[in-house]
């Protein structure tokens, strides 16, 4: 069962989507791949929950990054903006001089960069505003022009943002009228070298053809008529430029703004198979006037996971222009690589390196995770960034500069990266993620740069791991449920149980926060530790259906007459019926003289009595922890000290004895008047090491003893007949238990198949319990058996005669007539004491 729900939850785990957050394919479907999906996506939502909180355990172990700042045109600022009567300040969108001041300003106060996020994929409706802000006003007629003169006045500090989009059809470009005419405007040797001249031409809102002429490539200009060509040449500084009519093959040449970003914008990566990005379906682009080559560029889509929250960045996306695929930058690896120095990317072992001195953990997709810096997003645009500046402060100071006047704010930016971004308006600037349901977009990419400088990021582990975990844990919940199962027998011991498992998963959770915390690595915890719940709760399940099979298995192999505590606790702990060696006591009793009984009596009268007498003695030994190994005729086999173990298992067999003695003497007169008869039984108990365990075939089993001492048992009670006795044990026995009992010596005797003598011991009674007249009885006998071994026969005959005739003691007749023999036929010079009993009864131990 846990291999099932192991594998079932492994593969769910194992086949999550490919991308971080690349979306998955939600075609409508029916049965059991629709089943599957759904709980896969069931899956993923929990795991990303699980993802979530360890983000913010790491954040709460971090220090916010300053290497980037937040400028922010918030709703503060726009409420400043409303009351200031400068030209342009108080309409929205703000003119794009007043940004490029903007821009410009933040560099002189020490900004390493500027990533511009704000969209400019259209041409700006507003007018220039204010000549002071523009380096050569007469160069630049339009608000574009001005917005990009004061972009170059700081060459390679600034870059601008783009959005893509990967869902629905491809958007191509829109159709522009027909050109008839064109105008040469240049010859270069590489595409490369023809981009300058290209922007310009598309600046002016004029097609552009780069058409191939030997090893140069030469720059037409779309015209209208002869006149119009002659006035874009002149226009872009070309007095007598050639003019030709356009033909159709020059389309085939046609660079349009968004071919020319494309290849401004695009980067080489070493090592990446840009099959498996996210392919751009449309894009929206700075428009054509802002497109120069001292710029840079960078996306700024934030795609979010299914539940809408934005966990990783998508650094690299690709996008297929006339056949051919090209990778783009997100705008914080874009400034990392300007602020590196390098346009070297290079992927490796999961790593995006960025020349030599950067690396950041990314997927095949393009998608790196985004490791925050803090627990929650701070108060107002700064994220989990350190610091934020009102996009307000900084326009007064391009104002003051403006005016000739010093800057009225000290935003201390030098040697930082600037991120000026909107958070006011509609919700479009906000974003879902871990640390927050409102986090600045700005804040994100800030966050992403910052991670990229400081080579941190997290990582996902492999799927292979990611299964092993799932797989792992869904063993341990069955070992949990298996191994501690004993403990549902009682509500402190399922409290206990269930605990157990909590604590595992707890565990497992802790181990995982500690492995992202530490390491940065994002391990399974959702799949895993459903994987362990699942496999504990079918294996309980599990447990309760077969535990019915198991009392039975107990009882089958221990007797129908097994005790039901010892029965619960085999039921408990299995292992208890393993074979194995212990010491134990072994009883064995037999009826006396039950063949002549069963032949003088009618079957019904001797099943009744027989029956009668086999539930007193399995009571008894019930009473005494003891267990009924089985009824062989009248004789009954029993013992002690297994399946639960005890020290005591010599004095337990001995009570017994003495209880079943007394049971039955209380139910003599009861037999005799309903049956008939009155019964007396012999018995043997001996103790020793056996070997103990459910044993048979596979047809019949039984749970029994083996060994030395079962046998010594039953040659016990067969030589009580000798002795007349009716309780013999052996040495070992009367050692164990002679601290409660009363036993004598009642001989030592050589058996067939035993080379060493056994010391033969009668069970006389409890101790505190022998009344004086027995006392008196085994003084007398002890003296006579003291007499007879050092062969004084004459005084031991007269002890022993004595105790023979006074207490009708049938040992001490048996050893009268061993003396008198012994007066006329003394024993060899080595006699022993030993007595040989080659065959059981009273002539054996008469000779």
């Amino acid at each position: 069962m846990a291999v099932l729900f192991g594998c079932v939850l492994g593969l769910l785990v194992y086949l999550r989507a490919p991308g971080l957050a690349e979306p998955r394919d939600e075609s409508s479907g029916w049965g059991l791949a629709a089943a599957f999906d759904g709980a896969q996506a069931i899956l993923d939502g929990w795991e990303r929950a699980s993802y979530d909180w360890r983000v913010r355990e790491l954040g709460e172990r971090s220090e916010r990054p300053d290497e980037a700042v937040v400028v922010a045109i918030d709703d503060e600022t726009l409420a400043e903006a409303r009351q200031d009567d400068r030209p342009g300040v108080a309409t929205q969108p703000w003119p794009r001089q007043l940004v490029g001041g903007m821009v410009n300003r933040l560099t002189q106060e020490g900004a390493l960069l500027v990533l511009v996020d704000l969209p400019f994929p259209e041409l700006s409706p507003s007018a220039c505003v204010d000549p002071k802000l523009s380096p050569q006003p007469q160069l630049a007629p339009s608000d574009d022009a001005a917005f990009r003169q004061l972009l170059d006045r700081e060459p390679n500090r600034a870059l601008l943002a783009f959005t893509w989009e990967s869902q629905g059809p491809r958007v191509l470009p829109p159709a522009s009228r027909l050109w008839p005419y064109r105008v040469k405007l240049g010859t270069y040797a590489t595409p490369a070298d023809a981009r300058t001249r290209v922007q310009a031409v598309l600046a002016v809102q004029r097609p552009a053809f780069l058409i191939p002429t030997g090893n140069q490539v030469e720059v037409w200009g779309g015209a209208t008529d002869e006149a119009d060509a002659r006035a874009l040449g002149g226009r872009l500084g070309v007095g007598s430029a050639a003019i030709e009519e356009r033909r159709a093959a020059d389309d085939a040449y046609r660079v349009g703004p968004t071919d020319l970003f494309v290849a401004l914008s695009e980067v080489q990566v070493e090592g990446l198979d840009s099959s498996k990005l996210v392919e751009v379906r449309h894009l929206q682009h700075p428009v054509a006037p802002l497109l120069r080559g001292s710029g840079g560029f960078g996306a700024v889509s934030l795609p979010a996971d299914p539940d809408g929250v934005v966990r990783a960045i998508p650094h690299l996306v690709a996008f297929t222009v006339r056949g051919q695929r090209h990778v783009l930058p997100s705008l914080p690896l874009a400034a990392a690589m300007r602020l590196a120095g390098t346009t070297r990317l290079r992927y490796a072992d999961g790593k995006l390196h960025i020349g030599d001195e950067h690396a950041i953990p990314m997927d095949a997709s393009g998608f790196s995770l985004v490791r925050w810096n803090a627990p929650t997003a701070g108060r107002g645009s700064r994220g989990s960034l350190a610091r934020s500046i009102r996009a307000w402060n900084v326009l007064l100071n391009v104002f003051d500069v403006a005016e000739e006047r010093p800057a009225r704010f000290d935003n201390d930016l030098e040697g930082r990266t600037v991120v000026l971004t909107r958070t006011a308006g509609d919700g479009g600037h906000m974003h879902r993620t871990p640390i927050g349901g409102e986090t600045p977009g700005g804040a994100i990419l800030g966050q992403a740069l910052a991670n990229i400088l400081r080579s941190d990021g997290i990582t996902r582990a492999t799927p292979d791991t990611d299964l092993m975990l799932t797989m792992g844990l869904a063993f341990v919940g069955a070992f949990l449920a298996l191994s501690l199962s004993f403990l549902l027998r009682s509500v402190r011991g399922a409290v206990l149980y269930v605990g157990m498992l909590v604590a595992a998963g707890a565990g497992y959770a802790a181990a995982a926060a500690y492995v992202f915390i530490e390491q940065h690595l994002w391990i399974a915890m959702a799949g895993p530790l459903l994987a362990m719940v699942g496999a504990f709760g079918v294996t309980i399940l599990y447990a309760f259906s077969t535990e019915r099979e198991v009392r039975d298995f107990v009882h089958n192999a221990l007797g129908r007459y097994v005790s039901p505590e010892v029965a619960r606790l085999v039921t408990r702990d299995l292992n208890l019926m393993r074979p194995e060696r212990r010491n134990m006591s072994v009883y064995i009793c037999d009826i006396e003289g039950f063949t002549r009984l069963s032949e003088g009596m009618a079957p019904e009268q001797l099943v009744g009595l027989f029956n009668e007498y086999l539930t007193e003695m399995t009571a008894v030994v019930r009473s005494t922890a003891g267990q009924v190994d089985k009824y062989i005729g009248d004789s009954v086999m029993a013992f002690w000290g297994a399946p639960v173990r005890t020290d005591r298992h010599a004095h337990l067999a001995c009570e017994a004895a003495l209880k079943l003695r007394a049971a039955l003497a209380s139910r003599q007169d009861a037999w005799e008047k309903k049956y008939g008869r009155r019964l007396s039984f012999r018995a043997g108990i001996d103790t020793g090491e056996v070997v103990v365990g459910d044993m048979g075939s596979e047809l019949k089993s039984n749970y029994t003893v083996l060994g030395d001492a079962v046998g010594l048992a039953a040659r016990l009670e067969s030589i009580n007949k000798v002795y007349g006795t009716y309780v013999l044990v052996g040495d070992a026995t009367a050692k164990l238990a002679s601290d409660v009992y009363v036993f004598r010596v009642v001989d030592q005797v050589r058996l067939k198949g035993r080379p060493q003598p056994v010391r033969v011991h009668e069970l006389v009674g409890r101790r505190g319990e022998i009344t004086p007249r027995a006392q008196e009885q085994l003084s007398l006998y002890e003296q006579g058996l003291t007499a007879y071994h050092q062969r004084r026969f004459a005084e031991a005959h007269a002890a022993f005669e004595r105790v023979a005739t006074d207490f009708q003691d049938s040992v001490a007749a048996v050893y009268v007539a061993r003396c008198a023999r012994f007066l006329v036929t003394p024993p060899p010079a080595d006699w022993d004491g030993v007595h040989g009993l080659e065959e059981s009864g009273p002539t054996a131990a008469a000779a």
